[in-house]
């Protein structure tokens, strides 16, 4: 058979020759079970520790559930503690930097993470898995990270993750079955450096973003630190309106070019800045729907279960019904609103209610009082955060963009197809 040649080492593709990809030993891959690394000591798997609510509320080691696992990371705000007297008896659970962990129980049965160096303590839960790498010059912990990211790990997991009573599991047995494809320590390395490159880059920009949000949140409770509540509400001072779902029966309103956003969308945001949605709807669904299209830079808020998450669409979008939307008269107003309200989350969720799941009503935001300087100061406060937020949706939007690149090599990578040297300059370009 020949072998394909021209475009494909154009791209830094392998040919593909008689069924094998070629290439040196270096890109040869060995497949073996967990259970197999596992009995000549390369890999430890574990599950978490189930603590008592008495060993929790002190200041010792984060105990950390696996809802705290999320799409953007870890949620570290607000996490429980055990007891400082404890942290001896819970350290065989205790997570160590460069773990790559996964959820074991739930809808989200399958999710992800990874421990980085200079993480907080933490212990796992019953619900989080660990796969450690015992020898790394056997098994790069970083490559297996990435390696938990691809399509041949997310087969199987479809496969073996079975239903319980209540929801998906995944057992430690089931674990040990997992077959992985391992390359040379060399290629192991190579794609993760590779990956992690972009992944350092994402991080800074994270950092980035933070940094900015902090600043622009510090500035605002300075400024308005001797303001008196007026007779100004958030409903006297801008339009708050809301959202609404189009029949899920009805085929033609969905998955046109009109963004429609849900709670999840922004919950998964590791900034408040949305670029795209999950869903989409048509100009029919729109029209079938409670949600107008909102301008890009309206206050997205959600008011449903989670109180409090904020977006601002850096493109027109409609949202459904678990949101409250700001859309402030002028430019000024519109920052000023938005650290008012960031700034008074515990209040607004003190005046939701609900008996299966807190929801603050737009009558009750409506009425809420607020703080507001006079027409100088807002706009002075504008100029100054303004490019804050530009600043950091800039490094949000330029996230985006890297993670889409790492999630375009790693498939490459992983299955051989594209070589190291040549993702290293695609990364260096992008970088």
């Amino acid at each position: 058979m020949s072998c394909w040649r021209s475009w494909t080492s154009r791209l830094g593709l392998m040919p593909w020759c008689g069924g094998n990809w070629g290439g040196s030993m270096a890109d040869r891959r060995t497949q073996v079970t967990f259970a197999e690394l596992m009995h000549r000591g390369i890999l430890e798997i574990g599950d978490g520790y189930r603590a008592k609510n008495s060993e929790l509320g002190g200041d010792g080691p984060i105990f950390m559930r696996a809802g705290r696992l999320t799409q953007s990371g870890w949620d570290w705000d607000g996490a429980e503690c055990f007891h400082a007297e404890l942290a001896a008896k819970v350290t065989p659970k205790m997570a160590k930097p460069r773990d790559t962990v996964i959820t074991t129980k739930g809808n989200s049965t399958g999710r992800t993470g990874y421990v980085p160096d200079g993480a907080p303590q933490f212990v796992y839960s019953p619900h989080l898995s660990y796969w450690r790498s015992m020898n790394s010059d056997e098994l790069d912990a970083r490559y297996l990270r990435y390696w938990a990211l691809s399509s041949e790990f997310r087969s199987q997991l479809k496969a073996m993750a079975h239903g319980t009573d209540m929801a998906p599991y995944l057992s430690l047995s089931d674990q040990r079955r997992i077959q992985i494809a391992l390359p040379v320590i060399e290629r192991q390395r190579g794609i993760a450096e590779v990956l992690g490159a972009l992944d350092d880059k994402i991080a800074a920009n994270e950092r980035i973003t933070a940094a900015a949000l902090e600043l622009a949140d510090t500035h605002y409770a300075r400024t308005a630190r001797e303001l008196d509540f007026g007779s100004e509400t958030f409903g006297s001072v801008a339009t708050v309106v809301g959202g609404g779902t189009p029949s899920t029966k009805t085929e033609e309103y969905w998955g046109g070019g009109i963004a429609w956003t849900t709670p999840t969308d922004v919950t998964a945001l590791s900034a408040p800045y949305l670029f795209e949605t999950s869903r989409t709807i048509t100009s029919a669904g729109l029209d079938n729907c409670a949600s107008q299209l909102y301008p890009a830079q309206s206050i997205f808020m959600t008011s449903r279960a989670t109180i409090g998450v904020f977006a601002l669409p850096q493109v027109p979008a409609a949202v459904n019904q678990g949101f409250i939307v700001v859309l402030p008269p002028t430019e000024e107003l519109r920052w000023w609103l938005l650290h008012e309200m960031r700034s008074r989350v515990g209040e607004m969720i003190s005046l939701a209610n609900g008996s299966t799941f807190l929801e603050l009503s737009r009558k009750n935001f409506k009425a809420m009082p607020i703080r507001l300087a006079d027409a100088q100061v807002v706009a002075e406060f504008a100029q100054a955060v303004s490019p804050l937020h530009g600043r950091a949706a800039r490094a949000a939007a330029e996230s985006r963009s890297l993670a889409a690149l790492r999630d375009t090599l790693l498939p490459q990578l992983m299955s051989g197809k594209l070589r190291i040297r040549d993702a290293e300059k695609i990364v260096e370009e992008a970088a």
